[in-house]
């Protein structure tokens, strides 16, 4: 059995006689005969599953910590996971990560044995966790036993307990680089047979780590001490489409009537010290939710709206968003919703004072674009920086958007340098990826994966990261591109698309200046545009921020669905992207309605609605 590296040999001595009595005190079931276990999971890959930590707290260490090291306190939330997400033995695919620390503890309680055995039966199995979140790589080594069955929550389970030593590198790193230097966790685990999945597990863990500077976080050493329980609290059938349409109706209702208690006594939802920002993002939340424009939270928060400061890009942005949704009609709102083939045309009727602010809204992101050093947005107006990130300016683009459609306008020559520079901001390469453009799903509800039609051209996973050019490392077959940016980096392509898509030919010769500028130009978008959606299809995910663990998790969610009916897509792969998302959010829903904050409640609201205004004719992607 491996040992923690603790520093001394006396310290040694110390953690193997307390490891040793800390085995001790586990629980084994009495023996029942001579059992046979045949064990697998059985979670369809459409099914949602999510454990719920009912229990976390520290526990006395192996040995007093070095002076100066900080002591942990436990935080966890909760782990979650699609079927599609793990294998039949319990291992979490590697595509999926960043694992955070929830992932980490309960994957390691997840196994089962890959054969049939008696009661008794001992296997082991190395870990090489190269990609965790906010913590560094991890090696393990791990002893598992089943040593019978037992009652777990009145469910006759097969129980199985783990021992998980770390395993050094044959290399020491270097002294300020984050790393661990200890790491013993024990585990047991009970997986129901009948359901084929976890029950409930409980992780005892002791590990050291050092956490190097970054920012103004200061570099230390971090202990963690701590005891865990799993259990299993939900699961949702994403196929189940009836029911699943009335939990979303419920949970929409409930959100939306949490969000307007939210607004304080001047008629504004303000984030922080952005009233604007905020104000406008609740107030397109609610108009999508299909709150009456006359509802008096409406009436008061638009009042606040004009009185607020022009705070930045996003503020700027969400504001002509929340103009627009003014003016959507339940008719269109309907009639895009039903995805036909034909997108109807539908008139912006404004107010002579809602189409001054929107002028003004538009005239501020024209001027504040960093157009002496590129074509993006930054969060705030600087004429000598080159400072720019593909969240403002998507968002900066999806106002502009709005803005046409109601027909206030914009100058020329905004939109063309900037969908090329966002294409050359696309990483250069990625997986070969042929897309599927027909699927079946499997008739037994089981993992069989269904069966699939896949494109007759290969195209790559290129997506984006926040402000620079994505990198992809083909070695390692790994990137720094990740989810909501590559939705961000979608959305410029896609919305850029739409607007010229809708331009006469006066307006293309100024954007353009021949057709042959603009034939080159929509064959290099149409190009990233593909590469985008099968980066998103090759690392797909709903629970979770792909290639960034639970980072701004639910912002990447209301990108996804934007990317989705910005593209008129139903399916992304095999999977249905939104009957997935819609099972999840159903379930992370609070008790008060919410989803944690204003804007994460919010940002859940606009996936399940559908809020985003699709392009005017299909772009990409299958029905």
């Amino acid at each position: 059995m491996g040992r923690m590296i603790w520093g001394a040999p006396a310290a040694l001595v110390l953690l193997v006689m307390l490891t040793t009595q800390a085995g001790a005190e586990f629980s084994l079931p009495e023996q029942r005969g001579n059992q046979r276990f045949e064990l697998q999971w059985k979670t369809p890959p459409t099914t949602y599953l999510h454990y719920a930590v009912t229990s976390q707290a520290k526990i006395d260490p192996l040995e007093p910590p070095p002076t100066g090291a900080v002591n942990e306190d436990p935080a966890l939330s909760y782990a979650h996971y699609m079927g599609h997400e793990f294998d039949n033995l319990g291992t979490l695919h590697s595509i999926h990560t960043p694992f955070v620390m929830e992932d980490l503890l309960i994957q390691l309680a997840m196994q089962i044995p890959e054969k049939k055995c008696n009661a008794g039966f001992e296997w082991e199995r190395a870990w090489n966790l190269d990609r965790l979140y906010d913590l560094p790589a991890l090696a393990l080594n791990s002893k598992y036993k089943l040593p019978g069955s037992e009652l777990c929550r009145n469910v006759d389970c097969a129980v199985i307990t783990g021992v998980h030593d770390f395993a050094a590198p044959d290399r020491e790193p270097p002294a300020d680089a984050a790393r661990w230097f200890a790491f013993r966790a024990e585990t047991t685990a009970w997986f129901n047979p009948e359901q084929g999945r976890l029950e409930a597990a409980e992780v005892t863990l002791h590990a050291a780590r050092w956490r190097a500077k970054v920012a103004k976080v200061a570099a230390a050493r971090i202990e963690h001490h701590w005891s865990v329980r799993f259990e299993f609290s939900k699961e949702f059938d994403s196929t189940a489409g009836r029911y699943l349409n009335d939990q979303v109706t419920s949970a929409i209702a409930r959100g939306a009537e949490h969000l307007k208690k939210l607004q304080n006594a001047e008629g504004a939802w303000p984030h922080g010290t952005r009233v604007r920002g905020g104000t406008g993002l609740a107030l397109l939340t609610l108009l999508t939710c299909e709150v009456p424009a006359d509802d008096p939270a409406v009436v008061r928060g638009f009042e606040a709206l004009k009185h607020a400061d022009f705070e930045e890009t996003y503020s700027v942005a969400v504001s002509l968003m929340a103009y627009e949704a003014r003016y959507i009609t339940e008719a269109e709102r309907r009639a895009y919703l039903s995805e036909g083939e034909k997108f109807p045309e539908f008139k912006r009727e404004l107010t002579d004072e809602d189409r001054n602010e929107m002028q003004k809204l538009v005239d501020w992101l024209v001027e504040n674009q960093n157009r002496q050093k590129n074509p993006f947005w930054n969060y705030t107006p600087d004429g000598e920086t080159w400072r720019f990130d593909f969240s403002n300016t998507q968002y900066a683009l999806l106002g502009l958007a709005a803005a046409l459609r109601c027909n206030v306008r914009i100058p020329a020559g905004v939109i063309s340098k900037l969908v090329e520079h966002t294409i050359a901001h696309q990483m250069p390469d990625g997986p070969k990826v042929k897309r599927v453009v027909g699927y079946k799903p499997p008739k037994d509800g089981g993992r069989d994966a269904g069966r699939s039609t896949y494109a007759s051209k290969t195209g790559k996973a290129r997506g984006w990261n926040y402000s620079s050019k994505a990198k992809w490392d083909r070695y390692n077959e790994t990137t720094d591109a990740y989810g909501s940016m590559t939705t961000a980096g979608l959305t410029c392509v896609l919305v850029g698309l739409d607007i010229v898509e809708s331009m006469n030919n006066e307006q293309l010769k100024a954007e353009f200046g021949s057709q042959a500028a603009i034939d080159k130009w929509k064959k290099a978008a149409n190009e990233s545009l593909e590469d985008g959606m099968c980066w998103l299809e090759h690392w797909f995910s709903v629970t979770r921020n792909p290639n960034r663990g639970r980072t701004w998790y639910l912002y990447y969610l209301y990108g996804l669905e934007r990317v989705m009916m910005l593209a008129q897509t139903r399916r992304l792969g095999v999977h249905d992207w939104y009957a997935e998302g819609a099972s999840v959010l159903v379930s992370l829903q609070q008790e008060n309605g919410s989803w944690g904050g204003m804007p994460d409640t919010c940002f859940a609201l606009l996936f399940l609605k559908k809020g985003t205004v699709p392009a005017r004719k299909p772009l990409t992607g299958s029905k």
